[in-house]
């Protein structure tokens, strides 16, 4: 999965001292680039029997979820732990 930036989410956060970003990937999201997000730490739900399969991972300090076939996913994760973003593009690479 290449990512190709992020940007703040067009979902605004409603939990207090949360932000939110869309991590933005050169290609739509396949079956192997959500389950290649395990890596993260949490719990790790996909459901892709659905007709637009969904993903969401969960972590105490973030929350990871997206559509199979959307060129991004969003990534909520508390303010303390903005360095969580980077970890993940780290990951990934």
């Amino acid at each position: 999965m290449e990512i190709t930036g992020r940007r703040r989410s067009l979902e605004n956060c409603t939990e207090s001292g949360w932000d939110a970003f869309d991590i933005l990937t050169g290609d739509p999201l396949s079956d192997e680039d959500i389950l290649s997000l395990r890596v993260m730490e949490g719990s790790f739900l996909y459901l892709k029997q659905l007709k637009k399969p969904f993903f969401k991972i969960e972590n105490h300090d973030y929350m990871i979820k997206g559509v199979k076939g959307d060129s991004f996913f969003r990534f909520a994760v508390h303010r303390d732990h903005l360095s969580e973003i980077d970890r993940l593009i780290s990951l990934l690479s």
